[in-house]
Parts: structure tokens; C-alpha cells; sequence
């Protein structure tokens, strides 16, 4: 009685000891990095490198690049990561965007944590350009890099790097109840005949915040600049929870186009523009 007592204790506890085993196999404190994912090297020849460098403390080497030449309003980023030891391409990691003008920050998107072509993909508005030397933007990115060995953390600064003035595709308006907003055009970046998307960014202008704000209504009127004729087949551009807009543009005639823009809230209404041409 004794012994077959002293059998169902102990195959209770080994029992016991297993499931306490492979719960702590899931405990979020584990810090051994996960298999890593080889992918190939991605072909980023159709983009502009902006600059590249080890980021001390993340054992990572970032290069960033754009889709072209940096201006004011927004501008879609890319990060390549490759892991400082073994040299593979990362697709598991938390970059953070740290824009400085003269103490002041701007409007970011920062990429998802999973790149899994190896393209980690952002973007920044810049809210004012310059070309002179010294030059003013500071441009800090943090790592947290999820796939080696603790999950290190660090950052880096780049150069400066020039911002071309885009006033065609960026506004910075008050709205009559003082809410100051940065609107951003993204799309059509090149526009064609027929049907475009438009996208643009509404950010509010708080300083070291710039949350994007999807909540205003808007009323849209794209004009031919040569003869004042407008078209039909518009779709007007409805706001998201992150701060973009979607509607549609419709362009008959090749030239230069002005998308008038009423921007309204509670009551209060702001008119302003986007210039494009094709």
C-alpha cells in the first residue's frame, strides 16, 4: 500500500515539473533570440541610399533610404537591417524615428516590427526645408533588435541630409479656432489621365507630438488652372484613424491642376490647395 502510494506521489510531481517546464517556455521574459529567417538580399537599386552605420548597442547596421530626393511634406522610408555579426538581413525588429529641427520634432510614421522581404518601411514628414550649410535637421533612429542574443538596443544619427521646399504638396494651416494642422499630399506623387488616388496626411502641429487626425470632413474640387473647367467622377476623400485620407482625383487634360480643399470641423472650415501637373 505503502509503495504503490509512494508510486502516484511521485508521478504526480514528475507530472507537475513537465507543466511547469513548458509553461516557463512561454514566459515573455525569455530573451534567447527566435530561428533566424534568411531571406535574400533585397534589391533596393530603384531607391536613393540617404546614409548608412553600425547602431551602437543593437548589433545592427542600418541603411535608410528614400524613394527620392528629401523634401517638406511626406516622404516614404526604407530601412534595410543586417544583423553586425553575421551579416544576415533582419526582418524582426522596432525602429523608431527621432526627427530634430532646432528642438523641435515633426510628424513619423514608424515602420511594423516585421519586414518580412527584409524592408522595413516608414516615413517622416519634414516641415520646413533647407540647403544652406550648416544645415538643421537631426535624424535619430533607435533599434531594438529582436533576433539576436538579449534583444539589444541602440541608436544612430545620420547626416544632415538637405530638404528640398515642396510648397505644392504641403500646407501648414490654422484652423479659425486655432488648431494649427500640417496637410501632406502623398498620392498622385505623378499624376496621369483618368482616375488617380489621392492620399494626403492630416497631422496636428503639437509640438513633440504631431498626432495624425482623421477626423475632419472635406469637401474637394480639382480645377484645370489653363480654363477654370472642373470634371466629374471625383471621390471625395474620407478620413482614418490614422490621420490619412482616400478619395479620388479625376484629370481630362494634361497641364497644371489646382485641388481646392475645404477642411471643416465643429463648425469651422479652412480653405486651401494642392498644385499638381502632367
Amino acid at each position: 500500500m505503502i509503495n504503490k502510494l509512494f508510486i502516484k506521489l511521485s508521478i504526480l510531481i514528475l507530472f507537475t515539473g513537465l507543466v511547469f517546464s513548458f509553461s516557463s517556455c512561454s514566459d515573455d521574459s525569455v530573451t534567447a533570440p527566435p530561428v533566424a529567417v534568411v531571406v535574400p538580399e533585397p534589391d533596393m537599386s530603384s531607391f536613393m541610399k540617404i546614409d548608412s552605420g553600425y547602431v551602437i548597442g543593437a548589433s545592427a547596421y542600418m541603411t535608410l533610404y528614400a524613394g527620392d530626393s528629401l523634401r517638406t511634406g511626406y516622404n516614404p522610408l526604407y530601412f534595410v537591417l543586417h544583423d553586425s555579426a553575421s551579416g544576415v538581413v533582419m526582418t524582426d525588429a522596432h525602429i523608431t524615428i527621432q526627427p530634430l529641427n532646432h528642438g523641435n520634432a515633426s510628424p513619423v510614421e514608424n515602420p511594423d516590427e516585421d519586414a518580412p522581404d527584409g524592408i522595413f518601411k516608414g516615413a517622416m514628414v519634414f516641415t520646413q526645408s533647407f540647403t544652406d550649410s550648416p544645415l538643421h535637421w537631426h535624424l535619430t533612429f533607435t533599434v531594438h533588435n529582436h533576433q539576436a542574443q538579449g534583444e539589444p538596443e541602440g541608436e544612430i544619427e545620420f547626416s544632415t541630409p538637405v530638404i528640398l521646399p515642396n510648397p505644392d504638396f504641403f500646407k501648414s494651416i490654422i484652423m479659425p479656432d486655432s488648431t494649427a494642422l500640417y496637410l501632406s499630399n502623398i498620392t498622385p506623387y505623378t499624376p496621369a489621365a483618368g482616375l488617380n488616388n489621392f492620399e494626403f496626411l492630416i497631422s496636428k502641429n503639437e509640438p513633440q507630438l504631431y498626432p495624425p487626425d482623421g477626423s475632419y470632413s472635406i469637401e474637394m474640387n480639382p480645377v484645370f488652372l489653363a480654363d477654370g473647367h472642373t470634371t466629374t467622377g471625383n471621390v471625395t476623400p474620407v478620413g482614418s484613424s490614422n490621420g490619412h485620407y482616400y478619395g479620388k482625383i479625376n484629370f481630362d487634360q494634361s497641364g497644371a491642376w489646382r485641388i481646392n480643399l475645404i477642411i471643416s470641423k465643429n463648425g469651422h472650415t479652412y480653405a486651401t490647395y494642392f498644385d499638381m501637373s502632367y
